[in-house]
């Protein structure tokens, strides 16, 4: 599909799940920026191979990745050479939950790291790092980083700035971040305020 025809999927896939949340859909210049530079990473070559969606609380990013992950299954694109799913899908969890997984289930866990698209919520509302039978671990920067040397799809939403993420998560993520993602700021107001 072209790039105009994405982000006219995309568009009316995130007014859908606005509404769905009981909300108005408010166009803004940002808000069709983002759309297009979503749109564009999908129609277009590009080395990226994620999107992160940074900026403060309760203006559109969850919003904005439920809604790829609807438009996604929609479409139902072919997944070739898979034998779970037939189609790709992309499996949103918080960043809360993923940390959680490697002491509840590793299978889970694996499961996360190898999924052909996954959608992370709200990272940096987890813990840096566990302690697991004596040892120190760190269950979301370990999941993206074999994300990241597997080229699988990765996004993410958070409400943490470039600085702190290199601060909690090192330079190195930071750095993989800039290389494997669309990195789109969302300035806007929140919703949620009256």
């Amino acid at each position: 599909m072209s790039t105009e025809e994405a982000a006219l999927n995309i568009e009316v896939a995130f007014q859908v799940e606005v509404e769905k949340r009981g909300n108005t859909y408010v166009n803004s210049e940002e808000l069709h920026n983002h759309i297009w530079q979503i749109a564009e990473l999908f129609t277009k070559p590009t080395n990226k191979f994620g999107i992160m969606l940074c900026g403060g609380v309760g203006n559109g990013k969850s919003t904005m990745m439920y809604a790829l992950q609807n438009l996604i299954r929609s479409l139902e694109i072919p997944l070739i050479g898979n034998t779970t799913f037939s189609t790709y899908g992309m499996r949103i969890e918080s960043a809360k939950f993923i940390y959680n997984q490697v002491k509840v289930d590793s299978k889970e866990y694996l499961h996360l790291q190898q999924t052909n698209m996954l959608g992370i919520d709200d990272l940096g509302e987890e813990e840096p790092t566990l302690i697991s039978y004596g040892n120190r671990v760190t269950p979301v920067i370990d999941l993206l980083s074999y994300r990241y040397n597997r080229m699988l799809f990765t996004m993410v939403t958070t409400n943490l700035t470039p600085p702190q993420i290199r601060m909690l998560y090192g330079i190195r993520i930071a750095d993989r971040f800039n290389e494997m993602m669309l990195i789109l700021n969302y300035q806007g107001l929140s919703f949620r305020t009256p």
